[in-house]
């Protein structure tokens, strides 16, 4: 009776810490208490402790180290889903990103799956901090719009030491090319960026200006495709023609220094222009100048926003599927936590049939 008892009681104490590690009171590298202390706590005995600690060991969710104790392995808490995805986006409530969270949302609670946000507002400390709670927690796979994406990231180790948790990871928008295995959902902008550009030439444009980001990959790639549309043509570049904003001057840009851009494009027929954000906000820099929009200054844009519906200035813009967007990049991440090996995707911009 008495080796029963025993058995039963290692067995128990066995499940309490295994289901104490799955839910993240333990966090994988994190060193647990000594046997006795655990014999204290628990109100068992040495030996009964030792036995539990045994079978945790052989189910890999702890690891003894010579003369430094016991430790939680790195991978013990994946072997439970907590059915919690991290989702970091760099913003939330604003623009086209709550119709992409929407997307991402459907397809996780399809599957099962809650999304935990968070929004860096495009900043690296943000995505720091962010990343740091996330490790701490209980998460299954994360999705991530990559910051400051065109730009050195100091955050990259985070990524690699969320690899090393076994928890899978997809990036959507932009993601950064230093991770060169990494799988992800984004835009083909370079296409996009060219594809503005022929409108404007086909609509006889040949002095054509550009207004694009600078800190993350979409503004790059749109602007190289736009420079590659120019070259064909045989068209005249100016670098006073082409207009850069950041993450920081984002929102004052057109009020502070719109006397200097509109300067800058003074001798431009036509813009084109990184997202529907920028272009309404030139649109008015330019007619508060005198500038008549689009007889004088056509402009083209990106995203098919909701601003560029409800501008006062019809402004062609080309779709962003939004929705589309998010459930793929779930659905990517969806396979990638059952294993499935997963390859990354370009979507392509497309015109509606009123821009044409």
């Amino acid at each position: 009776m008495t080796h029963i008892r025993e058995s039963a009681k290692y067995v128990k104490l066995f499940e309490r810490i295994k289901s104490e590690i799955l839910t993240g009171v333990y966090q994988g590298g994190e060193k647990i208490p000594g046997e006795n202390e655990l014999a204290q706590k628990y109100g068992m005995s040495r030996q009964t402790v030792r036995q539990s600690l045994s079978l945790l060991e052989q189910d890999g969710l702890i690891e003894r180290r010579q003369g430094s104790g016991t430790y939680v392995a790195e991978k013990a808490h994946t072997g439970k889903k907590s059915w919690n995805v991290g989702v970091i986006a760099t913003y939330i409530s604003e623009y086209i990103f709550p119709s992409i969270l929407r997307g991402i949302e459907s397809e996780l609670s399809e599957h099962g799956f809650a999304p935990v946000l968070g929004a860096t507002q495009n900043r690296v400390d943000n995505e720091r901090r962010i990343l740091e709670e996330f490790m701490q927690r209980p998460i299954d796979g994360l999705i991530v719009e990559g910051t400051k994406s065109a730009l050195p990231n100091p955050n990259i180790s985070f990524y690699y030491e969320i690899e090393k948790l076994g928890i899978p990871v997809v990036f959507f928008n932009g993601y950064y090319p230093v991770m060169q295995n990494c799988t992800y959902v984004v835009m083909n902008d370079k296409r996009g960026g060219r594809d503005a550009a022929d409108y404007l030439i086909q609509n006889g444009h040949t002095r054509i200006g550009g207004f694009f980001k600078s800190d993350d990959m979409q503004g790059l790639e749109r602007y190289a495709g736009y420079m590659q549309c120019l070259i064909e043509n045989h068209l005249p570049i100016n670098d006073e023609w082409i207009i850069w904003f950041n993450s920081e001057n984002r929102s004052y840009i057109l009020t502070d220094e719109a006397d200097r851009i509109v300067k800058s494009l003074g001798d431009c027929t036509a813009v084109v222009c990184y997202n529907d954000e920028i272009a309404i906000k030139l649109v008015n820099a330019l007619r508060q100048s005198g500038y008549r929009v689009p007889e004088d200054k056509e402009l083209i844009s990106f995203d098919r926003s909701m601003l560029s519906e409800i501008s006062a200035v019809h402004i062609p813009s080309l779709s962003h599927p939004k929705e589309m967007l998010g459930l793929v990049a779930a659905r990517k991440l969806i396979g990638k936590m059952h294993g499935k090996k997963e390859e990354s995707v370009r979507l392509e911009w497309v015109f509606s049939h009123k821009d044409k």
